[in-house]
């Protein structure tokens, strides 16, 4: 049997028995996206300012949930439905775009989920960099939505 003969995989949702991404609201998913921001742009503060490490890896965590919520609810107003993992948020923000919320994804993903979350290793620069972006992407996917 060829690949493109197989059945697609199964969904999160028949697997385990929800969805990874909770059912919201478009506005409640940009509060969400807020609050997650807010919170993890100080936990990264106040980390740094203690040397906790633990602490900047946890408020990179949750600037790139805040990112991930705020990129939702763009795909969920777009009308692509509500995506199931990361690589349903990166194929919605490629169909629904701008362009550059999907660069915004990308770069999120690899420096403050995998690489500072998830690895540890905190380069201050490069996460700086992120959280301006993921400031911007959410004020953009704000204005797209139309809040």
């Amino acid at each position: 049997m060829k690949k493109r003969d197989q059945p697609p995989p199964p969904s999160l949702v028949s697997q385990i028995g929800y969805s990874l991404i909770p059912k919201k609201t478009v506005q409640q998913r940009l509060h969400d996206a807020k609050e997650f921001l807010r919170v993890g742009k100080d936990e990264i503060e106040k980390g740094r300012s203690t040397a906790d490490e633990r602490m900047v890896r946890e408020g990179c965590e949750k600037m790139f949930h805040a990112f991930v919520e705020a990129a939702a609810a763009r795909i969920q107003k777009y009308g692509l439905g509500i995506p199931e993992s990361h690589d349903d948020i990166r194929q919605g923000l490629y169909m629904a775009g701008p362009k550059d919320l999907l660069e915004t994804w990308d770069k999120a993903f690899s420096r403050l989920h995998a690489i500072s979350y998830y690895r540890g290793w905190l380069d201050y620069q490069k996460i700086d960099e992120s959280v301006k972006e993921v400031e911007s992407g959410i004020e953009k996917i704000e204005k797209l939505v139309g809040r």
